[in-house]
């Protein structure tokens, strides 16, 4: 029989192993969103500050340019700031993915080999996979949703303010951080592409959880011995995970032209 204390830290240093994957991954999707946010604020500052030079706003006060400019290199100093004091912690999290990893083959050479208990644990932490999936399904989903609010209503208080023309005061540079507004969460949403993504995550889940209650029950595949119905689940859970993976891959690579290129 197998050491109960070793099994409790195996599955524990797979969940951390998890833990610790995603954690990688949602950095390095901050840390695009800030690549993405110095690069804007970049273009503002430069256009705001050939305008000032130009003399292109002669016609509205001085402050609206400086304030501007002032503003738009603010923020590029500051997303600047935040890339390369944060950029060490991707570091440090790969390094710790590794010590993980290698506890991880440590514990497995350690603990005594029984494939019933081992796939018995595995149907019992599928179940972490289904909520792993859920919750990443529906953060992608309420970002998706809120973007597409912004590109919704923005869309139509721009149209109402160009309708409007000059008639309200101030409404050319409403209109001008509504369309601003409006093309950059279009492009997080064409980039990111973050209802595929939650639709492809929670597929994977329903997936995971349907085959996880039928092998529960006994029916459908699996209404053998249980040795054989686990082992088929396990290769069943496998096999939509990897898909799974191959889904997230084909949208990077979506994302990434260059890198799609290079495959």
């Amino acid at each position: 029989m197998p050491d109960p204390s070793t099994e409790e830290d195996k599955r524990e240093n797979s969940k951390n192993i998890d833990l610790k994957e995603t954690a990688i991954r949602e950095f390095r999707v901050a840390q695009r969103l800030r690549m993405l946010w110095i690069l804007a604020s970049l273009i503002v500052a430069l256009l705001l500050g050939a305008a000032t030079v130009a003399g292109l706003w002669q016609s509205y006060p001085v402050p609206f340019s400086y304030v501007g400019l002032f503003a738009g290199a603010l923020s590029t100093a500051f997303a600047a700031r935040e890339i390369i004091i944060r950029r060490p912690n991707l570091a440090r999290l790969k390094y710790e993915l590794i010590v993980l990893q290698n506890e991880q083959t440590n514990l497995a050479a350690q603990s005594a080999a029984d494939p019933v208990t081992a796939l018995r644990i595995y149907r019992v932490a599928s179940r972490a996979d289904v909520s792993r999936y859920s919750r990443a399904a529906a953060r992608n989903r309420r970002v998706h949703n809120t973007f597409q609010g912004i590109i919704i209503v923005g869309s139509i208080a721009v149209t109402s303010l160009t309708s409007a023309g000059s008639a309200i005061g101030g409404s050319r540079w409403l209109g001008a951080g509504l369309a601003a507004a409006v093309s950059i969460s279009a492009g997080f949403t064409g980039y990111f592409k973050y209802r595929e993504r939650s639709f492809n995550q929670q597929q994977t889940a329903d997936a995971i959880a349907k085959e996880s209650k039928a092998v529960e029950l006994g029916i459908g595949d699996y209404g053998g011995k249980e040795e054989d119905a686990l082992r088929q689940f396990a290769l069943k859970v496998e096999e939509l995970k990897e898909e799974q993976r191959k889904k997230e891959l084909q949208l990077e690579q979506t994302s990434n032209p260059r890198d799609a290129s290079q495959t």
